[in-house]
């Protein structure tokens, strides 16, 4: 018998498919790894039901894939919750931005969540609010301890496929445990075939909070992956530049030493100067990629 499901869990090459009915137990057939093709937390696949329970499903499909990222290995998310927090530990501003150039990248919603709001001031809110002039990315402000901003976070978690993601010591772990509901999926507990061989490595898991809403919880960023674009299409992750770059002099304007430049003009009005210096200094560094 076969059935389609979403793969909730992966270690230690089982994978915890989510079915309609319930969720299985799986391996991925052999022919995947001869193809460099390994099934990540998200796909959809087709997977053929053993009729003895004590056995393993087996992947046979790996549906196609909306987008993919790579670290975290997670698959067809439509969302990411960046969690920073702007004190212990202090806001990694250009952290925070790679983050956010690798969601357009993947043309995939960024949410910034800025954890231990009872920290900071209104006055750094504004600070930060700045930095995002014009960007339409929405940001929400939460604080575990005060259980504060919490339902507003929610909301937007309704019919999404949702990656928390973000640096170690922000408190995500501690904002999740808030979030999902005390019976999400612990798949840890699904089924002892899981359990085989002890696994120190952290994983990525993904929970069902409700019928179409599914929210991953990933490890904690050292980095990110590298990008791997031209300098000259790095403009073209910035939505700030958007409204902008069809009034540039020079059609394919890069906004940094061209002539006539709408963009620059814009840069402490409309577009933040922090934003624009993160800009040309990471331009600058692709720029330096691509002469090695």
């Amino acid at each position: 018998m076969e059935t389609t499901g979403t793969i909730i869990k992966g270690v230690g090459g089982f994978y915890t498919v989510l079915t309609d009915e319930k969720p299985i137990v799986c391996k991925a057939r052999g022919i995947f790894r001869k193809n460099n093709k390994k099934p990540y937390v998200g796909d959809l696949v087709s997977i053929s039901i053993p009729e003895n329970p004590d056995e393993e499903g087996m992947i046979e499909q790996i549906l196609p894939r909306k987008n993919t990222l790579l670290r975290p290995p997670v698959a067809n998310i439509s969302q990411i919750i960046l969690v920073f927090s702007y004190y212990s530990p202090s806001l990694n501003e250009d952290l925070l931005n790679k983050m956010l150039l690798q969601c357009e990248h993947i043309a995939v919603r960024s949410v910034i969540c800025i954890n231990k709001s009872d920290l900071i001031t209104d006055e750094e809110k504004q600070r930060i609010e700045e930095m995002f002039r014009g960007t339409d990315y929405p940001i929400r402000y939460t604080s575990v301890l005060e259980e504060d901003g919490l339902d507003d976070l929610k909301e937007l978690l309704s019919g999404e496929v949702t990656v928390f993601s973000g640096p170690s010591g922000t408190g995500k772990s501690s904002l999740l445990k808030k979030i999902l509901p005390t019976k999400s999926i612990e798949i840890g507990e699904l089924s002892r075939k899981g359990n085989r061989g002890k696994h120190t490595t952290r994983h990525v898991e993904l929970f069902r909070i409700e019928e179409e809403s599914f929210v991953a919880d990933t490890p904690g960023y050292g980095n990110i992956e590298n990008l791997n674009m031209m300098s000259d299409a790095l403009k073209d992750l910035f939505p700030e530049f958007d409204k902008y770059r069809q009034d540039c002099r020079f059609n394919g304007c890069n906004h940094i030493n061209e002539p006539g430049c709408e963009v620059k003009n814009q840069v402490g009005t409309a577009i933040s100067p922090r934003r624009y210096d993160f800009y040309k200094r990471y331009y600058e560094e692709i720029k330096r990629q691509e002469r090695w």
